[in-house]
């Protein structure tokens, strides 16, 4: 993560490296004088340190009187011809930025060489998580799909935007991008290749002899899209900042949505050098398919063995300049001595890539199949459908399971869930718990619905499935503890109460049901009905919607859900309502009633 933090503990930065010195005082002076906010004496020295990640421009955090900016610049020394563009990255962020684009704010570009040896550019600091690890250990797997469906959510949004209102017309060199492409990255291999390896030489062949038809595509493209140039939110599944666009131009989208699921495919003998594990959640049809709907296109992606071929291509091209620069001593990465060793399995993927029509874990085709599970999502669809033919669906014949009292429990469900737990298909709907994905889920689901009594034999069915993922997302541990435990163990139920008779409470702002703090303690004054599982005796816990006095806030910005025990003095259970002839459903009064928890 970024953060303001002091200098010695800024995550992801070390002391400037010998061969990345320039003269601080110098930028001090330049920013004193150009930078409208810059901190002035006696605010202290300007502080810098140089973070650890990038393998082209080196990048710097700058510190000042409690201010923090970020430094882009070029790297001393001889450079290939066309690398290392900051002027295009400032322009692109600036264009960017404008739009409300998460990209840094550009405050300053200099191309005076004289400051510090080169041209640099200063953004503003951004505060967030940056995740250096794709498989993302930190998290577990269902903000993980959050977070990678926010990062595909916003390389579309990214492909969206038009060349001209952007005023970026000319930024790249027209139609012709995938030939540019391979002709490009051919020159930079060629220019700094310190051994023969032949599958480069044959991957650049193949590129060259099966371009896209449609090569005339005019997008603005990043051209290094991944998860770790990308700052998230603190605690959020939300995209604050993309970072380093010093490939940017014009051209075909598809390359960057290769470039950013490549991962997916990446070679298993050289998993150890920063990509970490290859992920089942969440899946690569699932990004595809993200991607597609938001931008409002086919699945069906034509030539797309040809942008991952590419993609590996490029890769490889980069880790063989990384070295190239690391020969030379100006490097920015810290361990660009070992990328000689990722050139040849890259070039190789590229090639297996290009033979490839179909891409999954599973060898699915993207093409109009849109609904692949991982491969545990697999093997527990299997066990489910084995458990609903043996055990669930002789079942719907006991006569218990057809009395009118629909909340009359006989012994053979709890047999079944003790059956269904001890083979570990329990709580499948919690991500974080089984470690299934939404879409395996989806399909679990569409099985087990099969039968009116099965989802809660799985434990899997609502309004407990929500009112859980609430806790679990957002309870105290105290009351992780005191709900959300014996809710997945099954040993309570619970009920959600938003709707109310006198109103149309789908939209939320004409709720009349108000919750008012008093000292450690909230009124509750209001009315809810149709709040399914009220009625079962073994309910022991309501989520409550309602608004909160505040006249200043806006009107969607006025509602809370807070938790209350059925057994709280002023909660009353009026009837039970019917929908279609079935019971079930109960109105719930709350008149003055006092909860001790906080929201």
């Amino acid at each position: 993560a970024l953060t303001a933090a002091p200098m010695a503990t800024e995550p992801g930065t070390s002391e400037v490296r010998r061969q990345h010195h320039f003269d601080q005082g110098s930028l001090e002076r330049y920013l004193s004088s150009r930078l409208p906010g810059f901190p002035r004496q006696p605010a202290g020295a300007l502080a810098v340190r140089q973070y650890s990640s990038g393998q082209s421009n080196p990048t710097f955090y700058l510190q000042k009187g409690g201010q923090t900016f970020v430094l882009r610049k070029k790297p001393h020394g001889p450079l290939l011809p066309g690398a290392h563009k900051v002027d295009r990255e400032y322009r692109v962020q600036k264009a960017l930025f404008s739009t409300g684009f998460p990209v840094p704010e550009p405050l300053l570009y200099c191309s005076d060489v004289s400051i510090i040896g080169t041209e640099f550019y200063v953004m503003q600091h951004v505060q967030g998580r940056i995740f250096r690890d794709i498989s993302l250990p930190e998290v577990g797997p269902a903000e993980r799909s959050a977070l990678y469906l926010a990062m595909i959510e916003t390389l579309a949004l990214l492909h969206s935007f038009d060349l001209q209102s952007l005023g970026l017309q000319g930024y790249g060199r027209g139609p012709g991008y995938c030939k540019r492409q391979v002709s490009t990255w051919k020159k930079q291999y060629d220019a700094t290749a310190h051994t023969d390896i032949p599958a480069m030489n044959k991957l650049a062949e193949w590129l060259a002899n099966n371009l896209p038809p449609n090569d005339n595509e005019e997008s603005l493209i990043h051209g290094d899209f991944r998860i770790d140039n990308i700052i998230f939110h603190p605690t959020e599944a939300r995209v604050l900042a993309v970072l380093d666009w010093e490939l940017s131009t014009t051209g075909h989208p598809l390359a960057d949505l290769a470039y950013a699921t490549q991962f997916y495919f990446w070679p298993t003998s050289i998993m150890d050098l920063g990509q970490g594990s290859i992920l089942e959640t969440p899946s690569f049809e699932e990004l595809v398919s993200i991607y597609c709907r938001c931008r409002h296109i086919s699945t069906a992606l034509s030539n797309f063995n040809f942008f991952l071929a590419l993609s590996y291509f490029k890769m490889a091209a980069i880790a063989q300049g990384v070295y190239a620069r690391y020969l030379i001593g100006n490097a920015s990465a810290e361990n660009s001595h070992e990328f000689a060793k990722l050139v040849k399995p890259l070039a190789e993927r590229g090639l297996e890539l290009s033979k490839r029509s179909s891409f999954s874990s599973t060898q699915h085709s993207i093409s109009g199949e849109l609904f692949h599970q991982s491969r545990k999502g697999q093997e527990i669809l299997l066990k489910v459908k084995q458990f609903m033919k043996q055990h669930i669906y002789p079942a719907e014949k006991v006569k218990a399971f057809n009395e009118p009292d629909k909340w009359k429990k006989p012994p053979l469900l709890e047999r079944l869930k003790e059956l269904a737990k001890a083979e570990g298909l329990w709580n499948l709907f919690l991500p974080d718990v089984s470690g299934l994905s939404q879409l395996d889920y989806a399909l679990i689901a569409e099985e087990t619905g099969r039968c009116l009594f099965a989802p809660e034999v799985f434990n899997c069915h609502a309004p407990d499935t929500g009112n859980m993922e609430v806790l679990h997302m957002y309870g105290t541990e105290e009351q992780k503890k005191e709900w959300l435990e014996p809710l997945l163990e099954g040993k309570i139920s619970s009920c959600f109460c938003m709707t109310e008779p006198d109103v149309a409470s789908s939209d939320a702002t004409n709720m009349q049901c108000t919750i008012e703090r008093d000292g450690n303690s909230y009124v509750i004054n209001g009315k809810k009905w149709w709040s399914s599982g009220a009625g079962n005796p073994n309910c022991k816990v309501a989520i409550v919607m309602g608004k909160t006095k505040n006249s200043s806030a806006s009107r969607y910005k006025q509602h809370s859900m807070i938790i209350v025990p059925m057994d709280t003095p002023g909660l009353k259970l009026i009837r039970p309502l019917s929908v279609f002839g079935y019971m079930g459903r109960k109105n719930v009064l709350l008149h003055s009633m006092a909860s001790t928890w906080q929201n």
